[in-house]
C-alpha cells in the first residue's frame, strides 16, 4: 500500500445478526481452545466431586474396620484429585490469559448492551489512513495512530470482521469497533498496514 494513500470505507451499516454471528464464533472458537486445553482435567474434577458423595456416606454408615478407614482414605486421595486437577486447570487458564469461558448468552448481553441497544442496526464510519486511523460508530468517535499502544487496546481479524478495541481511551464508553472487511476498497492493503500495529494480535483470531 502506498504510504500516501487513503482507505476510506466511508458509511456502512452495522447489522446485529451479522456482527452477533460472529462473536458467537468467535466465543465458540475460544471456548474449544479453553476445553482442548483444560477439558480433561475438568472432567477428572467433576468425576472426583461426584465419587466423593457415596464414599463419605459409606463412611459415615460403616463403622466397622476397615471399612470406615478405606472410605475416608478414597475420600482423602479423591480431594487430592480434586485439588489437582483444579490447580492444573487454573494453570492451563492463565497459559490462555484467561479466567474462564464466557456463554453464549453473556456474548449476546454484552454486544447488545455495549454496541446495538435493543437495535438491529447501527449506522458506522471508517477512515484508515497512512499514520492514523478514525473510526464513528453510533455517534462515538474514535481516532488513534496506528503505533499508540496505548490509546488502542486490540486490533484483530475474525470471518472478514475487523475488530478494535479503545485502550486508555478516556471519555470513550466501553465499545468494540466492527469494520466489515469486504467494504473497503483494498482488505488485504489495509491488513498488512495493520499488522505493523504493535496492538495487531492476529488475523482469524
Amino acid at each position: 500500500m502506498n504510504r500516501n494513500d487513503t482507505i476510506d470505507t466511508g458509511t456502512f451499516t452495522l447489522q446485529r445478526e451479522h456482527v452477533l454471528a460472529v462473536m458467537q464464533d468467535q466465543r465458540d472458537a475460544s471456548a474449544q481452545v479453553i476445553d482442548d486445553k483444560t477439558g480433561l482435567w475438568r472432567k477428572v474434577r467433576i468425576a472426583s466431586v461426584i465419587a466423593m458423595v457415596p464414599l463419605f456416606l459409606v463412611g459415615i454408615t460403616l463403622k466397622q474396620a476397615p471399612w470406615m478407614q478405606i472410605a475416608f482414605v478414597a475420600f482423602f486421595v479423591l480431594g487430592i484429585i480434586f485439588k489437582v486437577s483444579s490447580w492444573l486447570i487454573k494453570r492451563g487458564m492463565n497459559r490462555l490469559g484467561t479466567s474462564g469461558t464466557v456463554s453464549r448468552n453473556t456474548v449476546v448481553k454484552a454486544l447488545d448492551r455495549r454496541i446495538f441497544k435493543g437495535r438491529e442496526a447501527v449506522q458506522a464510519q471508517a477512515r484508515f489512513g497512512p499514520d492514523q486511523f478514525e473510526l464513528v460508530q453510533d455517534k462515538i468517535r474514535f481516532s488513534a495512530a496506528y503505533g499508540d499502544e496505548k490509546k488502542i487496546g486490540i486490533i484483530f481479524e475474525r470471518k472478514g470482521m475487523l475488530q478494535i478495541t479503545p485502550g486508555d481511551a478516556r471519555g470513550l464508553p466501553d465499545v468494540i469497533f466492527f469494520i466489515p472487511l469486504a467494504r473497503v476498497p483494498d482488505p488485504a492493503a489495509l491488513m498488512e498496514r495493520l499488522q505493523e500495529s504493535p496492538s495487531f494480535v492476529f488475523a482469524h483470531a
